[in-house]
């Protein structure tokens, strides 16, 4: 019974990642901000939960998944800081 849960938390994750973009938050109604936020919070939510079952494969995807979404924010703030960035003389 476990082991289905965890595929199926897998796959709620992937859903939402893919969910996250634009296209997820004009299908679901709401912005992309909220799609952010909600997920961060089920990855955060399933990783806590995941390490009191002593699932370490959830576990290691919910890590992936957290390094790449931090990997995306840092990549989004420099194109941000050189869109802004006064010409250099």
């Amino acid at each position: 019974m476990l082991k289905l849960l965890t595929i199926g938390a897998i796959a709620v994750l992937l859903a939402l990642r893919l969910l996250r973009g634009r296209f997820g938050a004009r299908l679901l109604g709401v912005s992309a901000q909220v799609m952010t936020v909600v997920y961060l919070v089920a990855l955060v939510i399933t990783g806590v939960l995941a390490g009191l079952f002593e699932q370490w494969i959830l576990l290691g995807v919910v890590v992936l998944l957290l390094v790449i979404s931090g990997l995306e924010e840092l990549r989004r703030r420099d194109r941000r800081r050189a869109d802004v960035a006064p010409p250099r003389r």
